[in-house]
């Protein structure tokens, strides 16, 4: 398949450079890929517009790596980041007649290939072509250079190729304010509210056998979901949010038999003072605690104050909260994770009263949490991915989760 391979430099020199602390986000990063034990890889495969050059591929890789110092950074000991202001990132060049195939086949080698985040540039890149024409860019990354929001920003203004500085702070400056007195008391605040609602965290028992496939994912697919909850949210007055995070609540504490249901919330933190549009990781772990054994417009309100606190206090110095965690009497990675990260917030699809449909679809490469569920929208529904250990939570009752979420909604 493969006719040509090329390896191209590209030089970059960037504004900003030095040794600091790693931030809140890219530590909490760091410990979630020790946990899954991966490099958690994102990116992919995108085909190249008509016209362009290798050498305008190259100099798009460059300008990212000029303009966003997380894409000039390497690990050093402990929990320290080295942004460098200058280097060379080498980018192989393919040549195919199946450029589809080929692109596919060189983001698995690099997915499976973990990288040395000392030693190497954070970003690995290749042009596929045909005929001397690239048709496909495969790029991947570690989480530890962003999240998805921080990607969209990245991949809007390098198409755009937007020339004014970058909107907020920097790696470096993000590290230098997390240290201040400020960062100290917001980081302060976060850790005083977990260590105030650990004493009445429920959670997960383990001690079930695993089933054989111990890590596996479902997808569910749900029209009827999609179309309750324009209705819902126009009956209730509650956004759409607040309805999705409460009836995963009151899902779980059904199939896990408890009324008081602890979850951790993944909180974007964009919503911050300048942080919409940085191109780093700040996604962190929010604590939510509420009592859902009541009346479903009841939980609302209760599910609406406890997940106002779980997001205000869901930024804070991963390391001081693990010390906290590590001696509390109450292990809170046995409770469950939720990540409602749905791009379109307003819904017009129809109401349908079908059941949703369940797949599963493979396993994750490594440990999981008990139950982790995300959600998305598709034209038509919503998707809910969930990953389940099977140690803590069967198959069926991670699908039983899924569904009784569905069936909340559809009644509420």
């Amino acid at each position: 398949m493969v006719d040509v391979v090329d390896r191209v430099d590209v030089a970059f020199r960037g504004e900003g450079s030095g040794v600091a602390e790693l931030t809140w986000g890219q530590q909490s990063m760091l410990l979630t890929m020790d946990r899954e034990r991966s490099w958690l890889p994102m990116g992919g495969h995108q085909p190249v517009a008509p016209g362009t050059t290798v050498a305008d591929v190259l100099d798009e890789l460059r300008y990212s790596l000029e303009r966003y110092q997380s894409f000039r950074t390497r690990l050093r000991a402990g929990t320290l980041q080295e942004v460098h202001a200058e280097g060379m990132l080498t980018v192989e060049v393919y040549e195919t007649v199946d450029p589809l195939g080929l692109a596919a086949e060189v983001e698995h080698g690099y997915r499976i290939a973990a990288p040395d985040l000392a030693a190497d540039w954070p970003l690995r890149a290749a042009i596929v072509c045909r005929d001397g024409r690239p048709e496909r860019l495969v790029a991947i990354m570690p989480h530890l250079v962003t999240d998805a929001i921080g990607a969209g920003v990245m991949v809007a203004e390098a198409s755009a190729r937007v020339a004014t500085p970058v909107t907020g702070p920097q790696p470096l400056e993000l590290a230098e304010w997390q240290r201040s007195p400020s960062g100290v008391r917001q980081s302060a605040a976060a850790v005083r509210h977990w260590e105030r609602h650990l004493p009445s965290v429920t959670v997960l028992p383990p001690g079930r056998t695993p089933e054989p496939v111990r890590y596996p994912k479902a997808r569910f697919t749900s029209p009827a979901m999609a179309g309750a909850l324009p209705l819902v949210a126009a009956r209730t007055g509650v956004d759409p949010a607040t309805i999705l995070s409460t009836a995963f609540m009151m899902a779980v504490g059904r199939v896990a038999g408890t009324d008081q249901v602890a979850v951790r919330h993944l909180v974007g933190n964009r919503f911050r003072s300048g942080l919409a549009e940085v191109v780093t990781p700040l996604a962190q772990l929010g604590l939510c605690v509420a009592d859902v054994s009541v009346p479903f417009d009841e939980a609302l309100g209760r599910v609406a104050r406890a997940s106002l606190a779980a997001h205000k206090h869901a930024y804070y110095d991963p390391m001081r909260l693990a010390e906290v965690l590590a001696g509390a009497d109450t292990d809170v990675t046995r409770t469950v994770c939720y990540n409602d990260r749905r791009m379109q917030r307003a819904s017009t699809v129809e109401a349908t009263t079908a059941d949703g449909v369940l797949e599963w679809v493979g396993a994750s490469s490594g440990p999981t949490e008990p139950l982790f569920l995300h959600i998305d929208d598709e034209p038509g529904a919503l998707v809910l991915t969930v990953d389940v250990d099977t140690a803590f939570l069967s198959r069926a009752g991670a699908e039983a989760i899924a569904r009784t979420m569905e069936s909340v909604i559809v009644a509420g």
